[in-house]
C-alpha cells in the first residue's frame, strides 16, 4: 500500500524539484552584440581601406558600402541600452577607445576614463 499524499509532502516535492533544476541563466545583454557588430564592420572597412586602389571602381564601391556598415553598425549602437552593470562598462570603455582613436589625448576619452575607473567591478 502506497502512503497517502499530504498537502505538505506535495509541496516539499515541488520546492525540491526547484532547487534541483538548474537556474535559468539570465538573458544576454544586447549591449555586447551591438558593440562587437561596431567593432567587426570597422575591421572590415580598415582592411578594405588597407592598400585600396582608388582607380578600382568596384573596390572602391565595396570600401564605400563598408563605411556606410560601419557608420550605420556606430550609430545604431546608440539605440541599444546595457541590461547590466557589465555591459554599461563595457559601452563606457568602448566609447573610450573611440574617442581615443578619433582624437588621441583628447578630454572626452580621459572624462570617460574617469567614469569608468569610478564604475564598480562587473561581478559575474
Amino acid at each position: 500500500m502506497l502512503p497517502a499524499l499530504t498537502r505538505r509532502a506535495i509541496v516539499a516535492a515541488f520546492a525540491l524539484s526547484a532547487m534541483v533544476r538548474p537556474a535559468r541563466p539570465a538573458p544576454a545583454d544586447p549591449i555586447f552584440a551591438a558593440i562587437d557588430r561596431a567593432k567587426a564592420t570597422d575591421a572590415a572597412l580598415a582592411a578594405m581601406l588597407s592598400g585600396l586602389n582608388e582607380d578600382d571602381e568596384a573596390a572602391v564601391r565595396r570600401a564605400d558600402e563598408a563605411a556606410d556598415a560601419a557608420s550605420d553598425a556606430f550609430n545604431a549602437l546608440r539605440f541599444v541600452r546595457p541590461t547590466t552593470a557589465a555591459g554599461f562598462r563595457a559601452l563606457v570603455s568602448f566609447y573610450a577607445e573611440q574617442a581615443e582613436l578619433d582624437e588621441p589625448h583628447c578630454a572626452g576619452a580621459m572624462y570617460l576614463r574617469h567614469v569608468l575607473s569610478a564604475l564598480p567591478e562587473a561581478r559575474v
